[in-house]
């Protein structure tokens, strides 16, 4: 019996506005461990919670990295270059 097709997966780095993502795919795409995912809802991505999965509309994780880069582009003297925060070399 032949395998059902199931298509490659998406590469790192592609989200869509129209997709709707369980958070774990949303984090492979983007190469985030757990813990960055788990900051990530705490600095405004939304999650939508479905049973016991949570999922990612792609249009609101485009919106929350575009709030993000205007955070940073705004705050410019929070950061040391390295995205870190704080002083250089710390």
């Amino acid at each position: 019996m032949k395998r059902p097709f199931d298509p490659a997966p998406r590469p790192l780095g592609s989200v869509s506005a129209g997709e709707v993502l369980p958070l774990r795919e949303f984090g492979r795409r983007l190469n985030l461990a757990d813990r960055a995912l788990a900051d990530a809802q705490r600095q405004g991505l939304k999650t939508i919670l479905f049973g016991r999965n949570k999922y990612v509309m792609g249009s609101d994780a485009l919106d929350w990295f575009k709030r993000l880069g205007e955070q940073q582009a705004a705050a410019p003297a929070a950061s040391n270059g390295n995205g870190q925060g704080g002083p250089a070399g710390a």
